[in-house]
């Protein structure tokens, strides 16, 4: 099932590299019965999940069940109300359809929201649908977010895939915006189409291409590797994904698990900020 992506891992091991992995999942706003399988999850493969909270929707319950539960999530700022502004294109929350203004404005009361739900940690932002425009991600550290967590912009996954296939980086001439942390998430276990789990074959597919990536020195080798999960959207299908990647990668001891605790206290951050918005398809 995984024997392609074992096979990259083995390299990593071969060199004595050790590939970082992270998990988030996004659009918490109540404690669910979904929300306490996934600590299950997190709890069987000792992972702490970014938990993406929408602040303007989310019941105060939700607050005290995820400090209860700290050694299981990190909690993250996802948006401020998850309204998709965007009626002629794809659903943006903060999308260039809105006056740059108002993006900061409601960036502000995102904000405000969540630091008083979640004194303790450092505020990363996570645009809705996956969607921002660059201006903003250069402003969200004078709003006074840590750090941003978007997928990569469509350009770079077509030289990805370009990439793994021929087992060549192709690098891309990007600015460096470094005005914020960025930690990334590139492997969506569902697929929306069908509302079930991503076929395997294009889960080993996407492993081994970041892998590769990583392997081959576009990206930084401890660049982390980030899985994407919506919980309040899962059937069996997707609850039995996630634990057969989690179970295969915490299987190879070339795969590390990133702390999110840790990773915000490191004393600086070198994720560059693309200059492109990124987007779903």
């Amino acid at each position: 099932m995984f024997d392609e992506p074992r096979r990259e891992l083995d390299l990593w091991a071969a060199r004595g590299l050790k590939a970082s992995f992270w998990m988030r999942d996004d659009d918490a706003v109540e404690v669910s019965d979904s929300l306490v399988l996934l600590r299950e999850i997190a709890a069987r493969y000792a992972v702490k999940i970014g938990l993406a909270v929408i602040p303007g929707q989310a019941v105060p319950e939700l607050t005290s069940f995820l400090e209860t539960n700290a050694r299981h999530f990190y909690p993250m700022c996802h948006g401020w109300q998850h309204i998709n502004y965007n009626t002629r294109h794809k659903p943006a929350e903060f999308g260039a359809e809105r006056p740059h203004p108002k993006l900061v404005h409601d960036a502000e009361l995102a904000l405000g929201s969540f630091s008083a739900a979640f004194r303790h940690v450092k505020p990363i932002f996570v645009p809705p649908f996956n969607r921002i425009t660059p201006a903003l991600i250069r402003a969200l550290p004078r709003v006074g977010f840590f750090g941003v967590s978007l997928m990569p912009t469509l350009l770079e996954q077509k030289l990805a895939r370009l990439g793994s296939k021929i087992n060549v980086a192709l690098p891309v001439p990007l600015p460096d915006l470094r005005s914020s942390n960025r930690i990334d998430v590139h492997i969506d276990l569902i697929n929306w189409q069908t509302r079930s789990a991503q076929d395997y074959r294009l889960l080993a597919q996407q492993l081994v291409r970041e892998l590769r990536y990583r392997r081959l020195g576009y990206l930084r080798t401890d660049s982390p590797i980030g899985l994407l999960t919506h919980h309040l959207a899962h059937n069996l299908s997707i609850w039995r994904a996630c634990d057969d990647v989690l179970g295969f990668l915490r299987s190879h001891p070339a795969v590390q698990f990133l702390d999110l605790d840790q990773w915000t206290r490191a004393p600086s951050q070198e994720l560059e900020l693309r200059s492109q918005a990124p987007a779903i398809d």
